[in-house]
C-alpha cells in the first residue's frame, strides 16, 4: 500500500510539472524574441575630416533610456543621447584630424563606464597616398595624378621635381578625402623624378614617373644637303648630344638645364633610302627617329660671315628650269638647270643677324633649303683719336675715332656724348654712323662747361652681321666760354665829348666768330640800363645821334661788353667802367631864333628912323 501511494504521490507531481513546463513554454512562444542592437556608419571608409552618420537601430528596449557614444575611447559631441521611442537615432561625426590611418571603433555604451556594450562598428582611416595612369613617357604626356587619404575638404598641393620644386597645381579633397588632377609633364631631364602631393594638415605621398627621351624631325625626308631640324626632349643636363644619320655624325648639340636641344643638320651624300636619325648623349639616353634621303642639292659651307661666297650645286630639278635661291626671304641669285637637271650658282651672303639662316633652292616644283650660319663675333670696341681725353674743343666739335676690323663688313657706329662718365645724361645719341669720325651740326653745338665738370664720350661698333661690340673706354673734354674782354675806351672817370666812341680788346675763342654785346646804365649795379646793344661783329662802336640823346652830362656812365661765340656761349661781363659827357657850349635853337627875331626889328627900326630923317632935311 506504501508503494502505490508513492507512485500515486510522484505521478500527480510529475503531471503538475508537465502543466507548468507546458504552460511556460506557451508563454515562450507567444512571445517574440527580441533583436540584438545594431550600429552602421556612413562612410565606412575615408580620410580625417570624413563626416560620417552613425545610425541606431533595434534599440526598442532602451526606449527613453541615455546611450552613450564613443569613437575609440573617446566620447563623440552630441554623447549621450535618449532614444526615441522608435528605437532609432542618427548622429554625426567628424573624423578627428588625429586620427591614425587604420581600423576605429565606434561603440554605443548603456553607460560612460559600462562594460555593457550595446552595439559596435569600426571605420577605416585610409592612409594618404596616390597613383597615376602612367608611370613613363616623354615631355609633354599627359598624366592623371588621383589621390586618396587626404583631409578632407582641405587644399592638397601638388609638386613635379624638376631642377627645383616645381608646383604644379592645386585640387581641393572630396568629402571622403580624394582627389585627381591631370597635368603635363615639363621640359625635364630624362630619368626618374618624383611627384608629391600635401595639405596644411601634415598629409603627404609621393610617386615616381620616368621620363623617356625623344626626339622630333621636322621633314620625314630630304635630299643630300638640305637642313633637318631636330628637336629634343628629356636628355641630360647639360649633355653633349651626338646626331647620326646611318653611320655618320651629322650634328652635335649640347642640351639645356632641362634636357632640351633644338639643332639643324644638312643631309649627307647617301643614296637615296630610308635611314634612322639617332640621338645619344653622354649619358646613354637615346632615341631614334625615321627617315629617308632623296636626291637633292648641297651647299659648299655652312658658316661664313656677311659677304662671303657662297656655292650651290644641285642635280636633279627641272631639265632647263628656272632655280632660285633665296636666302631667308631674300631673292639673292637665279639660274638655269642644264639637260641633267644640274646647276651651279654663287652668291654673296647678304648683310643681316649673325646666328642660323635658311637658304631655299627651288625650280618651283622640287625645293631644296640648307642651314647657314653666319659668325657671331663682335667687333672690339674702337680706339678713340681725337679731341685727346681731358682737352678743349670747339663746340661744334669734331670727333674721330679708328676703324673697327671685322669680318662682316661694313660696320657702323653709334656715337654718344655726355655729361656724366656714367652716360645717364646724354647730350648726343648717334647711331649708324658709316665714317669713323664725326662733326656736330650747328644744331648740336655744346654748351661751355668747366674743365671740372667736362663731357664724356664713347663708340660702339656694330658689323653687317648685327653683332654689337662693346663700348670704347670713354674719354673727356671742355669746351670754354669766351674771354671776358678788357675795356679800353672811354678811359676809366674820363670826361669825354661826342660823339661817343667806345672801344675794347678783341678775344679769341675756338668756336668763332664772337659776337658782343654792349651796355650803357646809369648805375654801378645795372638795374637802370640806358643802352643794351647787342650782336656787335667787332670790338668797338660809335654811338648813333639818337643812342647819344639819351645821354645827360652831368651824371657818370657805366660801361660793360661780354663776348659771345657761335654755339651762344657767354663770357662773364667785364668790370665796369664809368665816364661823364662834356659838351661844347652853343645856343639852343630857340634862342638863336628869338636873337634873329630881334634883329630883323632893329634893323627895321633903324631903316625906318633913316629915312623920316632923309625925307625932312631942309634944301641946301
Amino acid at each position: 500500500m506504501r508503494i502505490k501511494g508513492y507512485y500515486a504521490r510522484n505521478r500527480r507531481r510529475l503531471l503538475t510539472l508537465i502543466v507548468v513546463l507546458s504552460l511556460l513554454a506557451a508563454v515562450m512562444i507567444s512571445t517574440p524574441v527580441q533583436a540584438a542592437p545594431m550600429v552602421t556608419l556612413t562612410p565606412s571608409i575615408g580620410a580625417v575630416g570624413t563626416t560620417v552618420t552613425i545610425t541606431g537601430t533595434v534599440f526598442e528596449s532602451y526606449k527613453g533610456d541615455y546611450v552613450h557614444i564613443f569613437f575609440d575611447n573617446t566620447e563623440i559631441d552630441g554623447s549621450p543621447m535618449i532614444v526615441p521611442d522608435t528605437g532609432t537615432f542618427t548622429t554625426p561625426l567628424t573624423i578627428p584630424g588625429d586620427a591614425t590611418p587604420g581600423r576605429h571603433w565606434v561603440r554605443v555604451r548603456s553607460e560612460v563606464g559600462s562594460t555593457t556594450l550595446l552595439a559596435e562598428n569600426f571605420f577605416i582611416v585610409e592612409e594618404a597616398g596616390i597613383n597615376l595612369d602612367i608611370f613613363d613617357g616623354p615631355v609633354g604626356t599627359s598624366v592623371t595624378i588621383t589621390g586618396k587619404g587626404f583631409y578632407s575638404g582641405r587644399t592638397v598641393t601638388l609638386y613635379y621635381y624638376n631642377i627645383l620644386k616645381e608646383k604644379i597645381g592645386t585640387e581641393t579633397a572630396s568629402p571622403t578625402g580624394e582627389f585627381s588632377y591631370r597635368f603635363i609633364i615639363p621640359d625635364s631631364t630624362g630619368g626618374v623624378h618624383k611627384i608629391s602631393a600635401a595639405n596644411a594638415e601634415g598629409n603627404s605621398a609621393e610617386i615616381e614617373f620616368e621620363v623617356l627621351p625623344s626626339i622630333v624631325l621636322n621633314l620625314s625626308s630630304a635630299g643630300p644637303g638640305e637642313v633637318v631640324n631636330v628637336r629634343g626632349t628629356g636628355f641630360g643636363h647639360r649633355s653633349d648630344v651626338n646626331i647620326s644619320l646611318a653611320t655618320r655624325t651629322v650634328a652635335t648639340a649640347r642640351t639645356d638645364d632641362y634636357g632640351n636641344f633644338n639643332v639643324n643638320f644638312n643631309v649627307p651624300e647617301l643614296n637615296p633610302n630610308p635611314y634612322d636619325v639617332k640621338a645619344e648623349d653622354e649619358e646613354k639616353n637615346i632615341d631614334k627617329a625615321n627617315f629617308t634621303v632623296t636626291a637633292g642639292a648641297n651647299l659648299n659651307q655652312t658658316t661664313g660671315s656677311v659677304g662671303s661666297k657662297l656655292t650651290v650645286r644641285g642635280t636633279g630639278f627641272e631639265i632647263g628650269g628656272t632655280v632660285t635661291v633665296d636666302y631667308d626671304d631674300l631673292r639673292v641669285a637665279t639660274v638655269k638647270a642644264d639637260n641633267n637637271g644640274a646647276f651651279n650658282i654663287t652668291f654673296s651672303v647678304p648683310p643681316g643677324s649673325s646666328g642660323s639662316h635658311v637658304i631655299r633652292v627651288s625650280d618651283g616644283t622640287t625645293t631644296k633649303q640648307f642651314a647657314f650660319t653666319v659668325e657671331s663675333e663682335a667687333p672690339q670696341p674702337p680706339a678713340l683719336s681725337l679731341p685727346d681725353t681731358g682737352t678743349e674743343t670747339r663746340a661744334k666739335a669734331h670727333l674721330d675715332w679708328q676703324d673697327a676690323a671685322d669680318p662682316s663688313q661694313p660696320v657702323v657706329y653709334r656715337l654718344q656724348i655726355a655729361s656724366d662718365q656714367n652716360f645717364s645724361s646724354l647730350v648726343l645719341d648717334k647711331d649708324g654712323l658709316a665714317e669713323s669720325e664725326y662733326t656736330l651740326t650747328d644744331e648740336e653745338m655744346l654748351a661751355a662747361t668747366p674743365e671740372s665738370a667736362p663731357y664724356f664720350w664713347r663708340v660702339k661698333a656694330t658689323d653687317s652681321a648685327s653683332n654689337e661690340g662693346e663700348w670704347s673706354d670713354p674719354w673727356s673734354f671742355f669746351i670754354k666760354a669766351p674771354a671776358i674782354p678788357s675795356l679800353l675806351l672811354p678811359a676809366s672817370n674820363g670826361n669825354i665829348e661826342t660823339p661817343v666812341f667806345f672801344n675794347w680788346q678783341a678775344v679769341d675763342s675756338l668756336s668763332p666768330p664772337l659776337t658782343y654785346d654792349l651796355q650803357v646804365a646809369t648805375d654801378l649795379n645795372f638795374t637802370s640800363i640806358l643802352l643794351d646793344i647787342k650782336g656787335l661783329t667787332g670790338s668797338e662802336h660809335l654811338l648813333s645821334e639818337e643812342d647819344e640823346l639819351q645821354l645827360e652830362k652831368e651824371i657818370p656812365y657805366y660801361w660793360r661788353v661780354r663776348a659771345i661765340d657761335s654755339a651762344k656761349n657767354e663770357s662773364e661781363w667785364s668790370a665796369p667802367s664809368s665816364f661823364y659827357i662834356s659838351k661844347a657850349f652853343s645856343f639852343p635853337s630857340w634862342a638863336i631864333y628869338t636873337l634873329i627875331g630881334i634883329f630883323v626889328v632893329l634893323a627895321v627900326f633903324l631903316a625906318f628912323r633913316i629915312g623920316r630923317r632923309t625925307a625932312f632935311r631942309p634944301p641946301d
